[in-house]
């Protein structure tokens, strides 16, 4: 079994993510628990634009278990863009038992990649969001490509 501590490089108050409930080839479930140490928590409520990232990182962790499935090493950091994000709460209570899924819709030369994921408890689907990425050391080791 896996822990998302092989997949993502994420520490202290920005590991939101507790366990990888499914990982396969189509996608990733993570499971979290909002906590008051989390990013943006005032009082008992976690400002819900968090959902970005527990989508950004429910796609490292996907990423990671394809590259060291691939390579036997983990993944590595990207930019993330943010091309849509639904949030359908404007706060998630302290507390909540979080499901991440996310899955990749696209894909280029290690070098570009599209997902998108939703966050959800039991009862209510807290936001959908669509993330880019790039990773920018696989774009300047392959630069020579770029140029005509």
């Amino acid at each position: 079994m896996y822990t998302i501590d092989d997949f993502i490089p994420h520490q202290d108050r920005m590991k939101l993510i507790n366990d990888i409930i499914e990982i396969n080839d189509d996608h990733c479930v993570t499971e979290s628990v909002a906590t008051p140490l989390w990013p943006l928590c005032k009082g008992e409520q976690i400002n819900s634009i968090i959902i970005v990232e527990l989508v950004a990182q429910t796609a490292s962790a996907f990423v990671g278990w394809q590259k060291r499935n691939e390579t036997k090493t983990g993944g590595e950091g990207v930019i993330v863009g943010i091309k849509k994000a639904v949030l359908n709460v404007p706060f998630i209570p302290v507390g909540s038992r979080l499901r991440t899924s996310c899955r990749m819709l696209v894909s280029l030369n290690n070098q570009y990649a599209e997902f998108e994921g939703e966050v959800k408890d039991d009862h209510t689907i807290y936001g959908q969001v669509h993330l880019q990425t790039f990773n920018a050391q696989a774009i300047m080791s392959n630069r020579n490509d770029l140029i005509p």
